[in-house]
């Protein structure tokens, strides 16, 4: 996982499409930076959370590239 800032540069991307599609990343998005934030709290040693990072940006990733 990358920096929030690469998160928001791939997040920007998104300007042409469907509001609905922008509705469903932003979510996703908001997921990712809740658990990142969690993750930080923890020292990023909570094996769960790095799982649940870990699928919510493949998630994000997979919905993104099938809206593009």
């Amino acid at each position: 996982m990358g920096t929030k800032s690469q998160l928001n540069s791939a997040f920007k991307n998104t300007l042409i499409m469907h509001c609905d599609d922008k509705r469903t990343l932003f979510v996703l998005k908001e997921e990712i930076e809740k658990t990142w934030d969690k993750l930080k709290i923890s020292g990023f040693e909570d094996q769960k959370l790095l799982k649940q990072l870990n699928d919510d940006v493949s998630q994000y990733l997979d919905y993104k590239n099938s809206v593009n």
